[in-house]
């Protein structure tokens, strides 16, 4: 990697030595526009808080994403930056979920469960009680038979929809709030781990909540690092 020559040459030196910042995960180094747009924030200053609920250009990024693969409409402030996909998982659990409920998981529990049990929530491979359901956590590589299914039960019942993008948007870009009756109750998450690991930069995006989601991650971290996410809107710009 071919460390930049700026003011910050330094730490750039420092950060070029961490295999967790310069590796992605399938062991592709990380694009040098990361390191190059990190310098560039730090040699302008931007060490302070960012808004609280992101930078613009980073949240403007997002309802491009989701809406040139889905179709789906957002604006910048239905979107909130947040410490990777993580902490999107913790916040969301917490706050739209009801201590001692249910939150049906068809596939890899393991993502939610650490999530579910901080909100004192229980995960669930099938429904067997409809009322004690309080959300579905769904990923587009869930079989989708039983995506299917659940969404229908989530429309009749107003549970909550996680739509975890993460790992993937799927072959066939499916996204819950193409259905107009579930646009107020899906909250997507998104990371940019997958390409540039260790900088901890993911998304909340969209649901009838979204303030509140943002409000009390606020509460818990104020706002995402300021050189990661300007790190990560080098990233996105290069795309």
């Amino acid at each position: 990697m071919t460390v930049p020559t700026t003011l910050s040459r330094p730490l750039a030196s420092r950060i070029a030595g961490l295999p967790a910042f310069t590796e992605r995960k399938d062991g592709a180094a990380v694009s040098e526009r990361v390191i190059e747009a990190a310098v560039k924030a730090l040699d302008k200053g931007e060490t302070h808080y960012t808004d609280r609920p992101g930078i613009v250009g980073l949240r403007t990024w997002v309802t491009d994403h989701i809406g040139k693969n889905f179709g789906v409409e957002l604006q910048p402030g239905e979107i909130t930056i947040t410490c990777g996909v993580t902490e999107g998982r913790f916040v969301v659990a917490k706050q739209l979920t009801k201590p001692g409920s249910q939150i049906v998981c068809p596939g890899d529990t393991s993502v939610i469960s650490g999530a579910a049990h901080l909100a004192q929530a229980t995960v669930v491979s099938d429904v067997t009680d409809p009322v004690a359901v309080s959300m579905v956590y769904l990923t587009p590589q869930d079989d989708w038979a039983v995506v299917d299914k659940l969404l229908q039960q989530a429309a009749e019942h107003k549970w909550w929809i996680i739509w975890d993008i993460s790992s993937g948007i799927g072959e066939n870009k499916f996204h819950p709030a193409q259905d107009p009756r579930l646009v107020g109750q899906v909250v997507t998450l998104g990371s940019l781990s997958d390409k540039m690991p260790g900088w901890r930069v993911g998304w909340m995006a969209g649901s009838e909540k979204a303030g509140k989601l943002r409000a009390f991650k606020q509460s818990v971290t104020i706002c995402t690092t300021n050189v990661s996410q300007w790190a990560a809107l080098g990233l996105v710009d290069e795309a």
